[in-house]
């Protein structure tokens, strides 16, 4: 290979303050590591919203003969037979 063609392959050293040398594959990695801290501390802060979008997971289910018991994330729901809510319980609320 000639030195062109090392160059070409070889990062180029960027000169920082004090006339000291920052290496790419250093700045590349502090690039990654800032973007994915960002990626992580948005999806800490957008959970809460993409799980309200999303609605309540059924945690438990109970078939009776003419109702059934529902226990998902938020509530307790007694359904009748037809699909009819007859009670909801938050389960907040106590």
């Amino acid at each position: 290979m000639d030195n062109q063609q090392q160059s070409a392959i070889r990062p180029q050293p960027i000169h920082g303050e004090h006339g000291r040398t920052i290496n790419s594959y250093r700045r590349n990695l502090l690039k990654l590591l800032a973007v994915g801290g960002g990626a992580f501390i948005v999806g800490k802060f957008a959970n809460p919203f993409i799980n309200f979008l999303n609605g309540d997971k059924v945690i438990d289910e109970k078939t009776f003969q003419n109702f059934k018991f529902i226990e998902t994330g938020r509530e307790v729901k007694v359904i009748d037979s037809t699909g009819n809510e007859i009670l909801i319980v938050e389960k907040d609320s106590f």
